[in-house]
């Protein structure tokens, strides 16, 4: 832990001491949430990975979820964005085994994803962007016991700009509902999640260095790491969760201007002891037609 530390905070002295070498844009900045969709961390937003540079993109992603008393959680995700309006995707959360009733169990989630972004900013790029989506998870997908079941998550997500302190930020707010086979019961809950990307000290970094917040009730997938594996037993499930970190943009710098080149480096369910985790992360991605 305490070289990731030391390894964030080497990066950042090179970005304070060679900021003439990167190049300020205009374009928001389309991050890989933890499931794969095009989002903050738990939560998706209204855009997709590739709405400018081509008709076809390709984002590949990679993320540990730290835990120090349960271990270490592996999550390769892939997003494949389609005529700039549309995007599917995939992520397979490789979870530690779980010791339940004296017995080992696989733990691991295999979580697919679709978006489909609305035509709310064609003509004007300020309105809000907004999509429609919707995640089906496949929840302890590897375990020979009674604890797989099925998640299925439609959403409504929202993206707009603004600003803060004189730094660029966008907003997302989104809305669903939860529905599941295979075991758990289905109630009335309603999903909902909050999350801002704000574009920290852009006269020091330029567009590299993104502080990211969210909040929901519901978490990168129904049974998210670390677990207990029995549904309900994720971090979400006890009062939310809260996510803060940083994205750091390194497409900003000019000779990886035509690729997306992304880190994070995240505090996952700050609030709630035993659940507080921490995520690195890394997505490459590029676009071409």
């Amino acid at each position: 832990m305490k070289k990731i530390f030391a390894a964030f905070g080497f990066l950042l002295f090179l970005l304070l001491n060679i900021p003439f070498v990167m190049a300020q844009t205009d374009s928001p900045l389309m991050g890989q949430s933890m499931n794969g969709s095009t989002g903050l961390y738990s939560i998706p937003s209204g855009r997709i990975g590739w709405e400018d540079n081509g008709n076809f993109g390709l984002d590949l992603g990679y993320r540990a979820v730290i835990n120090n008393n349960e271990g270490i959680a592996h999550i390769p995700a892939l997003t494949i964005s389609l005529l700039r309006w549309a995007e599917i995707s995939a992520a397979f959360d490789f979870q530690p085994a779980i010791n339940y009733e004296e017995e080992n169990h696989k733990n691991d989630d295999l979580l697919l994803g679709f978006k489909v972004k609305l035509p709310s900013n064609i003509n004007n790029p300020k309105n809000p962007a907004i999509a429609l989506g919707g995640n089906i998870q496949i929840i302890n997908i590897t375990n020979d016991g009674n604890f797989g079941y099925n998640a299925f998550q439609p959403y409504l997500a929202i993206t707009y700009a603004g600003t803060f302190f004189n730094m660029n930020a966008e907003t997302t707010v989104v809305f669903g509902k939860t529905f599941y086979t295979g075991g758990p019961r289905n109630n009335s809950d309603i999903d909902f999640g909050m999350g801002f990307d704000l574009i920290l000290f852009p006269d020091v970094f330029r567009d590299t260095v993104h502080w990211i917040i969210d909040f929901s009730n519901f978490s990168y997938g129904d049974n998210s790491w670390p677990n207990h594996l029995v549904h309900r037993t994720g971090p979400a499930w006890y009062r939310g969760i809260l996510n803060s970190g940083f994205r750091i943009d390194l497409s900003s710098f000019p000779s990886l201007g035509k690729y997306k080149f992304l880190m994070d480096f995240v505090f996952n369910d700050l609030f709630d002891a035993g659940a507080r985790s921490f995520t690195i992360g890394t997505v490459i991605g590029f676009s071409q037609g």
